[in-house]
């Protein structure tokens, strides 16, 4: 089975949280074309997509303890 950034890659299934204890909602914010073009080249430094990008930065703020 291959890996992304050392984590087992699994099958979504429907109903099922993936790699966060919650599902998913689509969410609409708006940005300028400079900042999603910086979203784009960090996630793909990242090897992942932008929304996981901006969740694992959201969570990495919450966690700051």
């Amino acid at each position: 089975m291959s890996t992304t950034n050392g984590r087992k890659t699994r099958k979504r299934m429907r109903g099922v949280p993936g790699h966060h204890d919650q599902l998913k909602k689509p969410h609409t914010i708006w940005l300028t074309g400079a900042t999603w073009k910086w979203l784009q080249l960090s996630a793909k430094e990242a090897n992942t997509s932008v929304g996981e990008f901006v969740e694992n930065w959201a969570l990495s703020e919450i966690n700051k303890d």
